[in-house]
Formats: structure tokens, C-alpha cells, sequence
């Protein structure tokens, strides 16, 4: 018996990408048999997956499927001769790609297709967050074989020292430093981040903006965003578009920041979140889609998008020590019950109840 994680492509530094090495180390430290296979891997991570093949599952075997968006995979997984299921990461809207991606916004419509499809025909649907399960419900999943399943993270992601070099520069600077980590796309709202840091501007003149993500295969919404800071005449080194870096220098930024800033009106889990929380970063964040249900009700969450209350909540942070401390003494109860959950544990769970289904077949 093996388990089989199955995506389109493996990429480096992406949430799916390393939710399924995670997964895979900790199939295989608990002793199962485990691969990825997918249509295709980024270079530095050929070794960590081989190419799908429908012929080489058994029927004792296991497989999962990510999905995310249109997955040319997904109709072969249904129709596999072993048990499977789909691990939902939740498909982004395609109304905010208009205008800037006719194929994303294709693929995304396509994607959610097939999950209304394809998930009430597989055995079992596994969702990154509640919002996601109560989606593949929706769709016409039995309730019954709907699951939550966390992000799991990968030991080498958590534990990294912040690059030196940055993060000297980045404490030499005596205003406020906004944060945002995420790869710039419309639907994150990147144009409402710079908003709210325009507000912070009124209180501190030397307030910097760091937005840190690629923007490849969104260069017109990257020249949208960097048009709109020019009519607000914020300068390159005020509202800085690091696009991407490693995870020592991201570590520097959440380090070194006074607060992360999410206006995202899309997010299947936000990774981002939990990783401002193990840095003692503060988080103010719209409440949007699965971000409540990540953030809880610790953080500095707006219904609306408020941007002048939202600019004095940074102001706050950062000036009052009482204010800070009570917010990151809630971010931190969060943080523990995040991994007090166990994601590790859980996904283990999971498996073993599928295995016991599979013996009973």
C-alpha cells in the first residue's frame, strides 16, 4: 500500500508545493509508503516526484489530489481502481483576473468546474480550512466525507534565521514598516494595502510599505499598482516591491516590521498569517473568505475596509507597548491552538482511517 499525493505541477516556494513536501515527509517519517507524482516539478525538486501514471496504482493504494484550479489530472484520479480524494485549497474567484489574465481566468473558472464536478464522485474530500470544507459541501460532497486538514509546514520553513544583512538595514530605519507577504494578484488587493500605508503617511512621514511577492504572470496588475503610487506620489523607496526572496530575507521583513497588513478578499487558508504570528508580528487584516477562521478573533480584524481606522490600528501597535502586547499575547493563544491542533497528527489520522476503509473493501 502506498499514498500518493498527485499535482499538476510541483512548484518550488509555493503553498500547495510545500503543503505536499510536508505531507510527503511526514507519510514517510511515520513509515508509509509515499510519493508526489505530477505532470511536471520545478528543477530543484525532480527528485521529489515522478510523472503521473494511472497504470502503477494498485488497488490498496492511496490518492490524493490538490486542487486549486483547472487540473488536467483530475478526471484520471476519479476513475483510479484504489481509494481516492481531493485536497481542496479553494479556487480564487476569476472576476479578479478579468483584465489582467484571460488564461488564469479560464483556468480558475475550469477548476471550479471540475471540483463541483469531480468531488462528490471520489471517496473522500479533505478541505486546508473549514471555509473550504463547508465550500465542497456546497457543492454536493456528503458531509459525511468532508474533512479538515491544515497546512502542514515544512521543519526547514519555520525555524530559518532572518538574512543578516537586511535585516540590519531594515532596523536602521526609524519609521513605521508595514508588511505584506503574498505574491502580487488582484484578488490580495495590493492597491488597498498602499491605501492604508497613504493613511499611516498622516501620522508618521517616514512610514515605509514592503510588499514582498513575485508579480510574474501578473505584470499588468504590477504596473496598475506601481501607476496608482505614482498618482499618489509615493516614491519607489517608500512603497518597495521586493518581488522574490529568499526565506532568510522574508524571516528579516517579519522580523523587522511593525505590522502586517492583509486586505485579501480571497484566501483558501493564508499562509502569511501564521507565519507573522510565530514572528510576534502584529496582523491587521480585513476579514475575508478563510482568513477569520485562520486569524481568529485575536487579531486586529475589520468587517470593513476602513482604511483611516485601519492606519491608526498600526499607529496603536506601534506606539503603545500595552496595546501591542495584548495584541500578540491573543495572536500568540492563537498560534498555540493552531498547533495544538496537530496538523501532523491529523493528517496521520486521516490516513489511517483510510487505510482501515481500504482493508474493509
Amino acid at each position: 500500500m502506498k499514498v500518493v499525493q498527485i499535482v499538476p505541477r510541483l512548484n518550488w516556494r509555493d503553498a500547495i508545493g510545500d503543503d505536499a513536501l510536508a505531507i510527503d515527509d511526514a507519510l514517510r517519517d511515520a513509515g508509509y509508503q509515499s510519493e508526489i507524482m505530477c505532470v511536471s516539478a520545478h528543477e530543484s525538486l525532480e527528485s521529489r516526484a515522478k510523472p503521473f501514471d494511472a497504470a502503477l496504482f494498485e488497488p490498496q493504494d492511496l490518492a490524493i489530489l490538490h486542487h486549486a484550479s483547472y487540473n488536467p489530472l483530475i478526471g484520471q484520479v476519479a476513475n483510479l481502481p484504489c481509494r481516492r480524494g481531493i485536497l481542496y485549497h479553494n479556487i480564487t474567484p476569476s472576476k479578479y483576473f478579468v483584465g489582467y489574465d484571460p488564461v488564469v481566468c479560464a483556468n480558475l473558472l475550469v477548476g471550479r468546474y471540475q471540483i463541483k464536478k469531480y468531488a462528490p464522485k471520489m471517496d473522500f474530500a479533505w478541505g486546508v480550512s473549514q471555509y473550504n470544507c463547508a465550500e465542497l459541501v456546497r457543492y454536493g460532497v456528503d458531509k459525511s466525507r468532508v474533512q479538515t486538514l491544515p497546512i502542514l509546514f515544512q521543519s526547514e520553513n519555520v525555524a530559518v534565521e532572518p538574512d543578516e544583512t537586511l535585516a540590519r538595514q531594515l532596523a536602521s530605519h526609524a519609521g513605521t514598516k508595514l508588511l505584506f507577504v503574498g505574491r502580487v494578484s488582484p484578488n490580495k488587493k495590493h492597491e488597498d494595502i498602499i491605501k492604508v500605508y497613504w493613511h499611516v503617511l498622516r501620522h508618521d512621514p517616514l512610514a515605509k510599505l514592503y510588499l514582498v511577492g513575485n508579480w510574474k504572470g501578473m505584470e499588468k496588475y504590477y504596473a496598475k499598482l506601481k501607476g496608482f503610487c505614482a498618482d499618489l506620489k509615493l516614491a519607489d523607496d517608500q512603497v518597495v516591491f521586493t518581488g522574490s526572496v529568499s526565506e532568510e530575507e522574508k524571516a528579516a521583513y517579519l522580523a523587522n516590521a511593525d505590522a502586517l497588513v492583509c486586505m485579501s478578499e480571497h484566501e483558501g487558508f493564508c499562509v502569511p498569517l501564521i507565519e507573522a504570528m510565530r514572528s510576534d508580528l502584529p496582523i491587521v487584516a480585513y476579514a475575508a473568505a478563510a482568513v477569520p477562521e485562520t486569524l481568529g478573533d485575536n487579531g486586529l480584524l475589520f468587517a470593513r475596509k476602513h482604511f483611516a481606522s485601519m492606519a491608526r490600528a498600526v499607529k496603536r501597535v506601534r506606539e503603545e507597548s500595552d496595546f501591542r502586547t495584548q495584541v500578540l499575547q491573543k495572536q500568540c493563544a492563537q498560534l498555540t491552538a493552531f498547533e495544538n491542533s496537530d496538523p501532523k497528527g491529523r493528517l496521520l489520522h486521516l490516513v489511517e482511517q483510510e487505510t482501515r476503509l481500504l482493508e474493509r473493501a
